[in-house]
């Protein structure tokens, strides 16, 4: 079970999104992006689990800006199986997120797992420590981290844009993230009923794995819903509550 619970835990991260035809997909003034994209926000989900026993828990992601005008972003899972906390420390440059540092914490079943990863720009390194000995990955300008990239595709939605492929640095390999989407639709949640787009993580024709995501429009793109399919498991995360630069997130 804990592999299970250790790919439930890394497909959290990775919400991990909608061209201009949808409402709210204008192209925006870039400048003017940079002074409205960035809100503080806290959502909180209720997580469901389904293996051989049903398994529930909470995950909360939430986004600060720091008093020296860096952002903080963070993501954790709870339940009485599995315990995760992800961190990232960013800049925000040029109309997108600069990663400095990333860190993960997780512990399942008896195991834990770190990773921390640092961001050499004058390099274009990561330098990275795990459970395994350290290490440095070389990185193309514009690479994100499993968090940042994220609003990465959020603020392309907000810009007209549909999602394009973004290089990740992930453990010690630079991974590309790609999704497909697939429509817009009135999402029934605990915060009511929400205009959403829903999109799909494109991993490749041969995978067995299928992951769905559902986005707010009327609320910047702030993701609302995931659903993942493997092998006959199933887990869902629906937000239960929520507030973005200080308005609670509401339905129509």
């Amino acid at each position: 079970m804990s592999s299970l619970l250790k790919k439930l835990a890394l497909s959290l991260a990775c919400f991990s999104f909608i061209g201009s035809t949808f409402a709210g997909g204008n192209p925006t003034d870039a400048a003017n992006l940079d002074r409205t994209f960035l809100k503080p926000y806290r959502t909180v989900f209720d997580v469901n689990f389904d293996f051989f026993i049903p398994v529930q828990g909470t995950a909360i992601r939430e986004l600060k800006r720091q008093e020296n005008g860096q952002w903080l972003l963070s993501h954790t899972v709870e339940s009485s199986l599995l315990g995760l906390k992800e961190t990232s420390l960013f800049d925000w440059q040029q109309s997108q997120p600069k990663p400095k540092v990333y860190q993960l914490k997780q512990s399942s079943v008896g195991k834990k797992k770190s990773e921390l990863l640092e961001f050499d720009w004058t390099e274009l390194q990561v330098h990275h420590q795990t459970n395994k000995p350290a290490g440095i990955l070389d990185i193309p300008a514009g690479t994100f981290d499993k968090l940042t990239y994220q609003l990465k595709l959020r603020q392309d939605l907000l810009n007209g844009q549909e999602p394009g492929i973004y290089s990740v640095a992930e453990k010690r390999k630079l991974k590309e993230y790609g999704f497909i989407l697939l429509g817009s639709e009135q999402l029934d949640t605990p915060v009511g009923k929400l205009n959403t787009v829903k999109i799909k993580r494109d991993r490749g024709p041969n995978s067995k794995r299928e992951t769905f995501l559902w986005l707010a429009k009327d609320w910047d793109y702030l993701l609302v819903k995931i659903e993942q399919q493997e092998k006959g498991k199933n887990y869902e995360v629906v937000m239960s509550e929520g507030r973005l630069g200080g308005k609670a997130i509401r339905g129509i």
